[in-house]
């Protein structure tokens, strides 16, 4: 594969993978606004401040990953 081919694709995956971070973070920092937005009023139970922190934990977490192993096929691809 060429080099300027897989880049955008790449750079495109790193910056999906740090907005899944910042969503993430923002779910923990503010879990009752969280809370409040993903709330439906016509389902049986609640979308409480702890399921938005235990999404918001899943969310930094998984991006986080992502983003480690996008940074480092970015350095496989760029380094010889």
């Amino acid at each position: 594969m060429d080099a300027e081919t897989d880049l955008v694709p790449l750079v495109l995956f790193l910056a999906l993978a740090a907005l899944f971070c910042a969503l993430g973070g923002y779910l923990l920092l503010r879990p009752a606004r969280a809370a409040a937005f993903f709330a439906d009023e016509g389902e049986r139970g609640r979308f409480r401040s702890r399921d938005a922190r235990a999404v918001g934990l899943v969310f930094t977490v998984g991006g986080g990953v992502l983003v480690a192993v996008g940074l480092v096929r970015l350095l496989a691809l760029v380094l010889p």
